[in-house]
């Protein structure tokens, strides 16, 4: 069974995979690569600004003094950035399922991974604010 494109153009593949649900796969393995990135940019960056600081002494008028505040900033940035690639991902996933006439094996797979990943997140999110209470 094929299906008419509506534009002259000749059939549409049967069963091709959803290009949002490839997006979504695509996005969670981008953002993840990033996100690893960003964590061990972050590890150096810290590692070489306080290698002589006492981790007990250290206090937030240090860190804001030092010359690698700008560069954790920034980190940090990413890390909200990533956060927001997860939701769109997470977003693009659930609408490649919605679309009967394709496969969602990516839409499927990109869905658990920006979901699990975003959850995780979260999770942490909730885990320092709560420690921090």
């Amino acid at each position: 069974m094929t299906y008419e494109t509506g534009a002259g153009n000749g059939p549409a593949r049967e069963n091709a995979h959803s290009r949002m649900g490839v997006a979504s796969f695509v996005i969670a393995i981008l953002a993840t690569v990033v996100l690893v990135a960003l964590f061990v940019g972050g590890g150096f960056v810290a590692a070489s600004a306080f290698e002589n600081v006492d981790p007990q002494t250290l206090d937030p008028e240090t860190v804001q003094d030092s010359p690698a505040f700008a560069g954790l900033a920034l980190i940090g940035i990413g890390v909200f950035g990533c956060l927001i690639l997860y939701v769109v991902g997470l977003g693009l996933g659930v609408a490649g399922l919605m679309q009967h006439t394709r496969k969602r094996l990516f839409s499927a797979l990109g869905t658990a991974l920006n979901g699990l990943v975003l959850a995780a997140m979260v999770a942490l999110f909730a885990l320092g604010w709560v420690v921090g209470a």
